[in-house]
């Protein structure tokens, strides 16, 4: 991992536990830059440093992408929207990944990914570019997280599980071992998916159903 400083590029919830993450694996972070706050406002401790104007390429520091899963698959496209751009600027994104995160040596984690407090990711899964697995979330062994979703605070993805890019798996979220689920997915909290989904939309409810369904 880098030893680089970091920004943090949004200082709402996301952002600053993205921050505290950081602060807890060792990383200098110098504050955050959003355009919603003034200059020298502090969060969590930090500065805000300005807007995405204040940042520079030639800095010396990685940025962390501090906007969080909305639960909608616009939210998950804004934050891959937004790192696209900062990288195609020339920035490096930094991985996230809090010491009581507990990561198989054998699993596959992918650049600027996200892995939060007390998160397990077990042997053979593979987490996909710019995804999120929040707090107390559990990846179990040989599952596939595409780039850019989010397994939300405490969902669970039973072993073999695969998850589409720019999904959103719900807060305490189950899915049964073996289940696909396509790009742009979004599942509500608390459902439990036992079936494939059917394309993009929401599944909600246990046993989960597509959204409008009986």
């Amino acid at each position: 991992m880098s030893d680089r400083p970091v920004i943090v590029v949004g200082a709402g919830g996301h952002g600053q536990v993205v921050a505290e993450a950081l602060q807890a694996a060792g990383r200098l972070v110098l504050g955050f830059v959003d355009p919603g706050l003034p200059a020298g406002a502090e969060i969590a401790g930090l500065p805000v440093l300005g807007d995405d104007a204040w940042l520079s390429p030639d800095g010396g520091y990685e940025l962390a992408n501090g906007l969080g899963g909305t639960g909608a698959a616009a939210g998950q496209g804004r934050r891959r929207a937004v790192q696209a751009g900062l990288e195609a600027a020339g920035f490096r994104i930094a991985e996230v990944r809090h010491p009581s995160a507990v990561v198989s040596a054998h699993a596959d984690i992918g650049p600027g990914v996200q892995l939060l407090a007390r998160c397990v990711v077990q042997t053979g899964a593979r987490i996909g570019a710019g995804a999120i697995v929040n707090t107390g979330a559990i990846v179990e062994h040989g599952c596939r997280v595409g780039p850019f979703s989010h397994c939300a605070t405490g969902a669970i993805l039973c072993g073999d599980v695969t998850v589409g890019e720019d999904a959103h798996i719900g807060a305490g979220a189950v899915i049964r071992q073996g289940v696909a689920l396509e790009d742009g997915v979004v599942v509500g909290a608390g459902a439990v998916v036992l079936g494939p989904g059917t394309g993009p939309g929401v599944l909600v409810g246990v046993p989960a159903r597509r959204r409008g369904q009986g």
